[in-house]
């Protein structure tokens, strides 16, 4: 039985390449077959519902998105590429951040643009979850917003070592993900050659989804000095 197969694709809360692309085929036969998509959903859905609470909760709700999307009528994903100078970019990432319903976590190398800074204290204002992970050098540099955020309350975590965190990313609500060479400044806009990507393709969202878990549990608590490197 097919929903059998997703509950065996659930136990670890992670959906392998190989596991999505055959639990795409078989719910293609089971649409052509005339079972019913719709309550196969459903219960797709009530299997999820039976990890709320527990620790593997959050891995559960990307595994959802994922498991959801392989089956038939499924939403098509449209990703939104973008690129700089010019302000198409800065539009994009507040529009991003505006759109978050519940959590917004935020991977960048720095945040030295107002514009940003307003959107993500205007999230976080509005009940967000906004968390922040950043590279402790740039804390430093004048222009950084880094410690505005953290005085207005988002939880700030940094890098402890000599080397560079220099990601740019964020996911919204575990649905959706922002990331490319864009950097989070001023200068960005201006004037550098910069790309942004944002999709809502769970192949893509899930793995950045666990990134961000993995720094968060791994990077220093951010108490309003720079973390010592290591």
């Amino acid at each position: 039985m097919l929903l059998s197969r997703f509950r065996q694709a659930l136990t670890d809360a992670s959906l392998s390449a190989a596991e999505a692309e055959h639990l795409r085929r078989e719910a293609a036969v089971f649409a052509d077959a005339g079972g019913d998509v719709a309550q196969l959903r459903r219960q797709v859905f009530a299997l999820a519902k039976e990890f709320v609470g527990t620790p593997l909760d959050k891995a559960v709700i990307s595994w959802l998105a994922g498991a959801t999307a392989l089956l038939p009528g499924a939403e098509a994903h449209h990703p939104q590429v973008y690129f700089s100078p010019g302000d198409e970019c800065v539009a994009a990432i507040r529009r991003f951040i505006g759109q978050a319903a519940h959590r917004l976590d935020v991977c960048v190398f720095t945040v030295a643009d107002d514009r940003l800074t307003a959107a993500l204290l205007a999230a976080h204002r509005h009940g967000v979850q906004v968390r922040l992970l950043t590279d402790n050098d740039k804390l430093l540099d004048r222009g950084s917003d880094v410690q505005e955020l953290y005085r207005a309350g988002i939880p700030v975590r940094t890098d402890c070592t000599a080397n560079h965190m220099h990601h740019k990313f964020a996911v919204a609500d575990h649905r959706a993900v922002l990331t490319g060479s864009y950097n989070w400044t001023r200068s960005a806009s201006l004037y550098n050659l910069e790309n942004l990507l944002i999709t809502d393709d769970p192949a893509v969202v899930q793995p950045y989804d666990r990134e961000f878990e993995r720094l968060w549990g791994e990077m220093g608590v951010f108490e309003g000095q720079p973390t010592l490197r290591k």
